[in-house]
């Protein structure tokens, strides 16, 4: 029985981040019924939407077959972004990014990077290629053999995005409640019933999962994705000292050095505001909310591993590469000194007293599969009377409206959503049917 006040849901979204946000718009915008969002926290985008780099990534370096579906989403979704900043008086600037080639061996990624912009649907206009000449010219503080310069990567505040979307859910119809963790789910003939921290609980017919640090836990609970796992890895920023903010116009990101594993070598990031940071590293943390410490408490390092399949978490620990790197991340969290020497190798001017003070630290949420190795791409597993995205990494924020317009048309495809009354509403600031014809992936 549901509790007092709690009518049953035709579709219940777990998870009001900025990907949770937008799926319950888009189905608001295409069926009537009874959408609800549950969110742990008192507020939306508490966790990775608003922890983030804030960087509307366009879709250069993302493979246009192996990453097709974040590569389309990124594309389409960056036309989007802009046009709702704009009706809405939200930050977006054009700030563009620099992906830099530390030496000569890593030109061959730019050249690559050049012909994935193209092929992902940039403009020729948007992208160019520089060499260290040029890049001199342009920027003097920047050491690197040539660069990448994606004119339009721009700086916003993705949970402003998320609380204006959220707004306009709302006046569709669109029920958000918060503080409301997801305990268990239990089918009862054909539907669904969510019980919820304090003893409530919420009939629903239908549950969408996109619980960001925990979509694999709630994708277990229901008996789905149990060959997967997942680790938790804390990116850290520092924030840079306004004297020094004009050392790089731009931001730089470094060709990575490790395709296959979640570390990352900083950033210099211009932030919305106009401040400058560097960041992120990738410490491994017991939880996706442990946004300090390192190592204690061990209970909850135990409780981690043990969770199953444990199998997966022992293929992994098995990599040589991954425990190097992840004690040099640990490492990195412990001394400003680490961080710097980083993000010196492209900007050589940058100076321990330019970093005054520690910055936002957000969860990168990755799954491991069957074979010990952590997975790039978003994972999608139906279940019983459900469908849960997993692994909704960067550049998550970036794709958000039209991954959530291509899931909203794949669940109707699949006949999830039959038991709602279709009643597509005029378009307000996106449309439907241009988003869906534009993403290219419908089902």
């Amino acid at each position: 029985m549901a509790t007092r006040g709690m009518e049953s849901a035709d579709v219940a979204v777990v998870g009001g981040g900025i990907l949770g946000v937008s799926i319950a718009y888009w189905l608001a915008n295409r069926y009537d019924g009874r959408i609800v969002v549950l969110e742990r926290e008192p507020m939306v985008a508490e966790h990775a939407s608003r922890r983030n780099t804030g960087v509307i990534h366009r879709p250069f370096y993302l493979h246009p077959r192996n990453a097709r579906v974040f590569a389309r989403a990124s594309s389409v979704s960056y036309r989007l972004w802009k046009r709702y900043a704009a009706e809405k008086a939200l930050p977006f600037a054009e700030v563009g990014t620099y992906e830099v080639a530390l030496d000569d061996s890593q030109l061959d990624v730019l050249h690559t990077y050049m012909r994935w912009a193209m092929e992902n649907g940039m403009a020729p206009s948007e992208v160019e290629l520089l060499d260290a000449r040029e890049m001199r010219s342009r920027e003097p503080n920047v050491s690197c053999a040539g660069a990448l310069l994606s004119k339009t990567d721009t700086a916003v505040d993705y949970r402003a995005f998320t609380d204006a979307l959220k707004t306009d859910a709302e006046a569709m119809g669109v029920r958000f409640l918060t503080g409301a963790a997801v305990e268990h789910v239990t089918a009862l003939r054909g539907d669904l019933q969510i019980v919820l921290a304090g003893g409530r609980s919420l009939p629903a017919r239908y549950l969408i999962g996109c619980a960001g640090g925990e979509a694999v836990d709630l994708a277990h609970v229901m008996g789905v994705g149990l060959e997967y796992t997942d680790l938790h890895f804390r990116g850290e920023y520092w924030v840079i000292a306004d004297r020094a903010a004009n050392l790089v116009s731009r931001n730089v990101y470094s060709v990575p050095r490790h395709q296959d594993l979640p570390f990352l070598d900083p950033h210099w990031v211009v932030r919305a505001n106009g401040k400058r940071e560097i960041g992120p590293n990738a410490v491994p943390v017991s939880g996706p909310r442990s946004y300090e410490g390192l190592l204690r408490p061990l209970s909850s390092w135990i409780t981690k591993f043990y969770e199953p399949p444990v199998g997966n978490k022992v293929l992994l620990l098995m990599n040589r590469d991954f425990l190097t790197l992840s004690a040099q991340e640990m490492w990195s969290s412990l001394s400003k000194g680490e961080m710097l020497r980083r993000v010196q190798k492209f900007l050589p001017a940058l100076r321990e007293k330019h970093l005054v003070a520690r910055g936002t630290a957000g969860i990168r949420n990755s799954v491991v599969n069957r074979r010990g190795a952590i997975v790039k791409e978003a994972i999608e597993v139906p279940g019983p009377h459900s469908y849960h995205v997993l692994n909704y990494n960067s550049p998550g924020a970036t794709g958000a409206p039209a991954y959530a317009a291509y899931l909203v048309d794949r669940l109707a495809a699949r006949g999830d959503l039959d038991h709602m009354k279709r009643n597509p509403k005029p378009p307000r600031i996106w449309d439907w049917d241009t988003v869906v014809r534009a993403i290219g992936l419908s089902v």
